[in-house]
């Protein structure tokens, strides 16, 4: 029987596991999965904590339906049936600017009339179309949203979304890594989206038929974002969207393994053993390696030092995320709408408040209200190391600022990640490929989770398949005939 160690059981590696057992019954193939992690709970940044009757997402707090991976494996664990859509008022968002939240229009038309931008950063948008191709092959987000849409587009808009997205700083991450799908539309409009928009019009015109058809008929569709924000509806559990992560560590049965920190991978005659951190080894065909990259770069130490010393050079940003519950009468907001984001120039502590209450039920109970707030990210990290005490107040102060709160939270919970989200530099896609062409020499070790190609659930999911898949081929061809 051939086996394969999957390493980390957050999202990625749990999915991995997942679809290394699938992929190998269906392709006539017996083998064994062992999930090691290192801590005592799986999930990884996945966590959904029932407190005083509330339900808070420590991490994410869902995934977008606009895409079919995580759908798809929500089907395949039999689970689809339990998906909770976030209520229609969760489409409109918001942005602190000058002292008030705006509403973010919904449609291109809609910017032209909002107060959002200044009629000057209106006209200097107007001049896309003349935007030329990018000199380098790879470049800020800053650098492609100046050359697009000009410098107030970029501090107001784009800014604020990258921060909310990868609490990032969108003068030093990579447009081609963080946004591929932006890349490419500048390529197919020859330097301007506008004129891709364009060409994509008739295209997309057919698309609403084919969707309105297949909607009719029942199916699922995936459907396109706004200038609102991205498309699809948010989705998640009654539970929590850590109910996902549980369901898939409850398929493993006895093949998960926590508390055994991986410490080491090493060659052997056969494939490779991975060594752990206290005693004891995994002897295994193939290795899928889930976990952070920092981690993943002392487990690949030994193999290769080059891919290891790669991999250190992806940074995480510091975030700390702190919930509050309100007695819904005390706050005067109609808090309609998903949450506001706020630049960093505004001055805040928070990079922006989500009303999680609003997007979905059964999130705080009945007569009360469960706000959100993410502080720290790359641009601001040492607020993420503030003290519980003055994380509390500077919070209670950004919200009394932009929504005239005044009233003392019933309930508060801190949730600290010291190494959160990783950061897509300039030069990330290059650092996959050279890690890429180094692991050619170690057929059988893949790397999957988050630091390589999309930060989102839906990333991880398909990413997480993607090595499984990689992975069960690896061993069908390496088994006797």
């Amino acid at each position: 029987m051939k086996s394969v160690a999957v390493i980390g059981a957050g999202i990625s590696g749990l999915t991995a596991a997942f679809y290394v057992r699938k992929f190998a019954q269906e392709a006539g193939e017996e083998v064994d999965v062992t999930l090691l992690e290192a801590s005592n709970r799986t999930g990884g940044k996945i966590r959904s904590e029932h407190y005083k009757g509330y339900v808070i997402e420590a991490g994410s707090n869902g995934f977008l339906d606009n895409k079919p991976w995580t759908l798809e494996l929500c089907d395949d664990l039999g689970i689809s049936s339990r998906l909770m859509p976030s209520k229609d008022i969760a489409r409109r968002r918001f942005i602190y600017l000058d002292g008030r939240l705006r509403e973010l229009p919904a449609s291109a038309v809609g910017f032209l009339f909002s107060d959002i931008l200044s009629w000057k950063g209106k006209l200097r948008m107007a001049l896309e179309p003349f935007t030329k191709p990018a000199k380098e092959e790879d470049e800020t987000i800053a650098s492609f949203v100046r050359r697009h849409l000009g410098e107030e587009a970029l501090r107001k808009l784009v800014a604020p979304m990258v921060s909310g997205v990868f609490a990032g700083d969108p003068y030093k991450m990579s447009l081609k890594s963080a946004f591929p799908v932006m890349a490419a539309l500048e390529k197919e409009g020859n330097g301007s989206l506008m004129r891709a928009a364009l060409k994509r019009m008739k295209k997309a015109k057919e698309m609403k038929k084919k969707l309105a058809e297949l909607e009719k008929q029942g199916k699922r569709v995936y459907k396109p974002g706004s200038a609102a924000g991205p498309g699809g509806v948010l989705t998640s559990f009654p539970e929590g969207i850590e109910y996902l992560t549980q369901t898939l560590a409850s398929r493993l049965e006895d093949k998960l393994l926590l508390g055994k920190e991986a410490a080491s991978i090493e060659r052997s005659e056969d494939g490779y053993v991975v060594h752990l951190a206290k005693r004891g080894s995994v002897a295994c065909d193939a290795v899928v390696v889930a976990a952070p990259a920092y981690a993943a770069a002392s487990m690949l130490e030994s193999l290769d030092a080059k891919v290891a010393e790669e991999l250190r050079g992806i940074p995480y940003t510091k975030l700390a995320v702190v919930a509050f519950g309100y007695e819904r009468s005390e706050i005067k907001h109609d808090l309609n709408g998903f949450g506001f984001l706020v630049p960093h120039e505004e001055g805040k502590t928070i990079l922006g408040c989500l009303w999680d209450s609003s997007m979905f039920d059964h999130r705080a109970p009945e007569g009360k209200a469960l706000l959100r707030m993410m502080v720290g990210g790359a641009r601001a990290e040492e607020k993420a190391l503030l003290s519980d005490e003055e994380l509390i107040e500077a919070c209670r102060r950004d919200l009394r600022d932009t929504m005239g709160i005044d009233a003392e939270p019933e309930m508060v919970r801190i949730y600290r990640h010291q190494r959160a989200i990783p950061q897509y530099l300039v030069g990330h896609a290059a650092r996959l490929e050279r890690i890429e062409a180094r692991l050619r020499d170690f057929p059988g070790v893949v790397l999957t989770g988050n630091a390589y190609r999309g930060v989102g659930i839906n990333d991880c999911v398909r990413q997480a398949k993607e090595a499984a898949k990689r992975v069960v081929e690896f061993i069908t061809k390496k088994s006797p005939n």
